[in-house]
């Protein structure tokens, strides 16, 4: 009897349990921005010391940043969509930790961030378990995995 039971039990977790995935594979996760490459210049920024990060889930992208190594509680949120070797981050929002988050509309508020554009398409050079390499027509901008 006690063996039935335990069939039954774990026939039920089977069937009722459903794992559901966002289908971003590699690309969700928590990213360190490491450096920036100017396309038009050939010039090169270590970033690592600018606590850029993009963390990355489902559908939204966050970029927090801290130049003191402390959380700030305020950051970046955008929707995005993957197709291919194409990400398009779009519907940018400056996300408050206590109050209301605000639609950003002057893109001038993401440019340290390497977004040009309140919908912005960075090709997907490299992403991996470990590097992730966007570039737009400004900027590569390169990633390890945090």
């Amino acid at each position: 009897m006690r063996k039935i039971f335990y069939i039954l039990t774990l026939g039920v977790l089977f069937v009722s349990c459903e794992l559901e995935t966002s289908g971003n594979d590699e690309l969700d996760g928590y990213w360190q921005m490491s450096q920036v490459d100017t396309l038009s210049t050939g010039g090169v920024a270590d970033t690592r010391e600018a606590l850029v990060y993009w963390g990355i889930q489902g559908k939204l992208l966050q970029i927090r940043f801290s130049e003191t190594g402390t959380y700030l509680g305020e950051g970046f949120m955008f929707r995005f969509n993957r197709e291919d070797d194409l990400l398009t981050l779009s519907s940018p929002i400056l996300h408050h930790l206590y109050k209301p988050d605000e639609p950003i509309n002057d893109v001038e508020v993401l440019k340290p961030y390497g977004i040009f554009d309140l919908e912005e398409a960075f090709a997907i050079e490299e992403l991996n378990d470990h590097n992730m390499v966007l570039t737009n027509d400004v900027l590569r901008l390169h990633f390890r995995r945090y």
